[in-house]
């Protein structure tokens, strides 16, 4: 009998990336059954069956959806980052429901970003402080209201992007192989187009980083251009989103996204609640420290960070008594900072740092900054154990195990279940609240309020008398046939007339203006029978950004032979 001794087998195998797929399983485990749950952010299920739409039409990439907007469509996808729909969309093209792609959706973001953040810590530490490290990572609070409570699927899939993004440069400081360059291109890729808040969050905590790194490694010019390729590449294919979400922000009222409900002064945390509270519940973020819900960081993660920055203060300590290169302290020393700052952008004292940028405002929820600590705790204590006696990283992994397992455990649920299918989520009330959800978001500048009732199905006659024989829609386009009885007829697209919609009629364009307070695509139509097709095409912006993310891709393909030949040659 072939006899195989468990360290061979576990030379094969990583046991700590097993260990991390265990506890991902324990996380994600309530969402295996089928049905969906109540979640804040309840739209998920309707924008990937748009997204669905777009595909299907050949709308790629999806900038316009014609359901959302209580039917009157409106340009999400050219605003709202659209990774981990395209993600969650390519799986119900394999045959699974929108509702169980939505759930897959978040178990992928969990299990990615925990895989990438395991590995990325043993690029640098051992196997018992990395554990710890993913461990305290993966069951931070703040995760499970992401998916639990507020259903935040951009949120959750930003995370992973950083996740991703922090391994493929720790694996470009550790070797200069194409597949560790390739992937960062992808890194910065989903990076850019996965969540803007996060992109705007986490940007100077990666710079940071990477400056650090860059001097702890003493690299040079030849090194930085190791980085500084792939992450042109990863952008430049990114340039189709990142492009005309920020260049085109004016065709679109965004003062809404930072009014109301949604202004950043009702969203501030207490000192308690950032870093003390275990509160948990399934309430909404309001003004003031009563928030029933699980926003900051957590006692666990907070004391545990405590106990790893009083253990670096003693490692500093005996660094200057034994005058040792300061290099190596700079990355501890540097997360501490960022882990303050990012608290103290999340509490009201940082009221001013939003008036003196007021780009900050559009990040809504202060609180939003907590994802910092999510990644910086981790880290740090891992950094600082990965120093210390096995047998004290031992007992520090135990008794966090414990604490954890004890007071974060029972959060990591959902607060209902319902047995919900496509064909019930996607109809009656349960729709009409997901095409209103949101409705103000990203609503074309012509309009002047948002429209009270579903669109119908059916052109809007505002002059003349005419007969409508067909009536088509698909994600960015309507089909006509009329039969129009007066000399002529002014009618309406029940659409918002956002940049670029053409309409011909009998193959000739027709001038187009908007009407009404909703500001729909309007035009005329002379006597008789007509054919009419309007479609909405690409801005010259999205057509540069296009092309753009194409040549990036055909640089890419150029680049990837020109290495391979490269490494060819110098081996023979």
């Amino acid at each position: 009998m072939l006899k195989i001794s468990s360290k061979k087998l576990f030379s094969k195998w990583d046991l700590g990336l097993f260990i991390v797929l265990v506890i991902c399983a324990v996380f994600v485990m309530p969402l295996l059954k089928k049905g969906f749950y109540t979640i804040y952010d309840d739209m998920q299920v309707a924008r990937v069956w748009q997204m669905d739409k777009c595909v299907a039409d050949g709308q790629i990439p999806c900038r316009w959806v014609p359901d959302l907007g209580l039917g009157y469509g409106y340009p999400l996808f050219n605003y709202y980052a659209p990774f981990p729909y395209y993600l969650m969309d390519a799986i119900h093209l394999t045959g699974v429901s929108y509702v169980e792609s939505v759930k897959i959706g978040f178990i992928l973001s969990v299990l990615l970003s925990s895989i990438f953040f395991y590995k990325f810590l043993r690029l640098k530490f051992s196997v018992s402080p990395s554990l710890l490290g993913t461990f305290i990572y993966i069951y931070a609070p703040y995760r499970a209201s992401d998916i639990y409570v507020r259903g935040a699927m951009g949120e959750v899939w930003g995370m992973a992007a950083v996740s991703i993004l922090l391994y493929s440069l720790e694996l470009l400081f550790h070797n200069s192989k194409l597949r560790s360059k390739l992937l960062l291109v992808f890194a910065v890729f989903i990076f850019l187009i996965s969540h803007n808040l996060t992109v705007l969050i986490f940007s100077m905590f990666i710079v940071g980083y990477f400056i650090i790194r860059f001097i702890e490694e003493n690299c040079n010019v030849k090194k930085l251009k190791d980085f500084l390729i792939p992450g042109l590449l990863g952008t430049g294919l990114a340039a189709f989103y990142i492009l005309p979400m920020y260049f085109e922000r004016n065709l679109v009222h965004i003062d809404t996204l930072t009014s109301g409900y949604f202004g950043y002064l009702q969203h501030f945390l207490s000192l308690k609640q950032i870093f003390l509270s275990h509160h948990w519940g399934y309430g909404p973020s309001i003004l003031g420290p009563g928030d029933d819900a699980f926003l900051g960081i957590g006692p666990i993660h907070f004391i545990i960070f405590i106990i790893s920055a009083v253990l670096l203060f003693f490692n500093i300590k005996k660094h200057i008594k034994n005058n040792q290169d300061f290099k190596y302290i700079l990355m501890p020393v540097f997360l501490v900072a960022t882990f303050f700052i990012s608290s103290f952008l999340a509490h009201e004292k940082s009221t001013n740092i939003y008036k003196l940028f007021p780009l900050l405002q559009i990040i809504q929820f202060p609180w939003r900054y907590i994802m910092v600590l999510v990644f910086i705790v981790p880290i740090f204590v891992a950094d600082i154990l990965n120093k210390m006696n096995k047998k004290l990283v031992y007992v520090v992994f135990s008794i966090t195990l414990l604490s954890i397992a004890i007071i974060y455990f029972p959060m990591f649920k959902p607060k209902d279940w319902f047995p919900l299918t496509d064909s019930q989520k996607l109809s009656g009330e349960m729709l009409k609240k997901q095409l209103t959800a949101s409705i103000y978001d990203y609503l074309p500048i012509v309009a002047k309020k948002a429209p009270d009732n579903v669109a119908g199905d059916q052109s809007i006659n505002l002059e003349g008398n005419y007969e409508e024989i067909l009536f088509e829609k698909g994600s960015n386009w309507y089909r006509l046939k009329l039969n129009v009885f007066s000399d002529t007829a002014r009618m309406a697209l029940p659409s918002y007339n956002y940049p670029l919609w053409k309409v011909f009629v009998d193959k000739r364009m027709e001038n187009v203006i908007s009407s009404g307070d909703y500001g729909l695509v309007t035009f005329m139509v002379g006597n008789g029978m007509h054919e009419i097709l309007a479609v909405q095409t690409d801005t010259p912006l999205k057509i540069v950004s296009n092309s753009i993310s194409l040549f990036s891709l055909g640089l890419l393909i150029v680049w990837i032979i020109y290495e391979k030949n490269k490494k060819t040659i110098s081996k023979n």
